[in-house]
């Protein structure tokens, strides 16, 4: 089946070679991957990177499965252009997961380590930023089941590894996960979790569904199969899921009483966070496949900006598009920021009340900017013709402050954040609207240019 993190890996390898790099040398965990993912993107280059010696591991290590998504859309047989919907489907028609049936081992439990024998220092100690004291889990999907729905919730976490068998665990403050910890908290009770590393990036790309508790994201990765994904059952709590082809799975408790000091960490929006107390999770099984792969995320880079980027807009287009038809376009071009395009008929569509909805209920999302139909968001040039020449800043710009951060925000104070939006379509002035520059089509029509380049 070609639904785990080593099938996919093996697709690559034998299907796209120039999107595969095997570095076969040892390299240091301290920045040297980091390194190699940077210098590469400096040379737009994203490929999958295999390394198969990091010192002081056993481990191979793999990064970058999620930095194409048109890399992950051909290993479906789908165009690039497909895989959004694809998403989208998976919202309207998820399938629910199935308990392992074979009667052999799930393969994340070939190798199975309990109470003392529990040891994170196996895993390669991954430092990507200078600064960073400790190695980090940059890769760590967080499985806990929420009270309020009974269904299990998934979230990527930061784990800064501080023993033997701990970490500290930064979650967004009012995250998922953080309401479930919370209201554990409140009654005194740590609260179980299922950790899994090494997964294929449908898995990945389902786990940061968007949306309330009710998503169920376990679902949301059956939809993208098109089938359900295999589980077993969790040795520490039997009501929690554990993917069955996952490579590593920690199993344990987020502590209630207990913290640990973590960071600084090299995040996201390439800030370094700051060293703060944070929950302590405490490791009590590890179970792995045989000679399994450790799967890191080079934090600020292509592929943690791809796959926060995929999430956020493929939720709005399931909310946005479905409420406003007149949107026609999301996009996503860089960190907390969103460009959206309408149609040519807006259909009286309110602009205003389109960003405040978006402002107001998108926690990742900072600056919002609409546009005309005749404007292509991923033009540079045409986005800021448009903002220099459509835009009067005391007419076109909101700004709503005190709305609740994200908790990677440096700008952010005390947990708050202002938010702002530009209207950036054109508008009636005293004239009516103002009529562009065009060419005549039966001038651009006369015009062969490949007859002319052969001069």
């Amino acid at each position: 089946m070609n639904d785990d993190l080593r099938s996919f890996l093996e697709f690559v390898r034998s299907n796209s070679a120039r999107e595969y790099l095997c570095v076969d040398k040892q390299v240091s965990p301290d920045w040297e991957p980091a390194a190699i993912v940077a210098t590469l993107e400096k040379k737009m280059r994203m490929p999958l990177i295999e390394f198969t010696d990091v010192q002081g591991s056993e481990m191979a290590m793999v990064t970058n499965i999620c930095a194409s998504l048109p890399r992950i859309a051909k290993s479906l047989g789908i165009a690039p252009a497909e895989l959004d919907a694809r998403l989208v489907q998976a919202y309207e028609k998820p399938i629910a997961p199935k308990l392992w049936q074979s009667s052999e081992t799930p393969p994340v439990r070939e190798c199975v380590d309990r109470g003392e024998a529990v040891d994170l220092y196996r895993l390669p100690q991954i430092r990507a930023t200078a600064g960073e004291e400790a190695g980090y889990l940059s890769a760590a999907a967080v499985i806990a089941n929420d009270p309020r729905s009974g269904i299990a919730n998934i979230s990527y976490h930061r784990l800064m590894i501080t023993g033997r068998n701990q970490t500290a665990i930064f979650m967004t403050p009012d995250g998922h996960l953080d309401q479930i910890f919370q209201q554990n908290t409140a009654k005194n009770q740590s609260t179980p979790v299922v950790v899994f590393i090494g997964a294929h990036p449908l898995w990945a790309l389902g786990s940061l569904a968007a949306g309330g508790p009710e998503v169920d994201e376990l679902a949301v990765i059956g939809g993208l199969l098109g089938y359900p994904l295999d589980i077993t059952p969790s040795l520490v709590e039997p009501d929690l899921p554990v993917p069955a082809r996952a490579e590593i799975v920690l199993e344990g408790f987020i502590r209630h009483d207990r913290q640990v000091e973590e960071g600084p960490y090299g995040e996201a929006l390439g800030f370094m966070s700051n060293k703060e107390p944070q929950p302590l999770f405490e490791v009590e099984i590890m179970s792995t496949r045989d000679n399994p792969l450790f799967q890191d995320i080079v934090a600020g880079h292509i592929e943690h900006l791809s796959m926060t980027g995929t999430a956020v807009r493929v939720h709005l287009q399931r909310s946005v598009l479905e409420k406003y038809p007149a949107v026609t376009e999301i996009h996503t071009p860089g960190p907390m920021t969103l460009y959206i395009r309408l149609a040519e008929d807006k259909q009286g569509l309110d602009v205003n009340a389109l960003m405040h909805e978006i402002l107001q209920t998108q926690r990742y999302v900072k600056q919002v900017v609409v546009f005309d139909a005749d404007v292509e968001l991923r033009n540079a040039q045409q986005v800021q013709w448009a903002l220099a020449t459509m835009v009067q800043a005391d007419r076109d710009i909101i700004m709503l402050p005190g709305q609740p951060g994200n908790g990677i925000d440096p700008s952010e104070h005390d947990g708050k954040t202002t938010k702002w939006g530009i209207d950036a379509t054109a508008k009636a002035g005293s004239h009516g609207l103002p009529e562009k520059n065009q060419i005549p089509e039966a001038a651009l029509a006369k015009v062969d240019i490949d007859q002319l380049l052969k001069r």
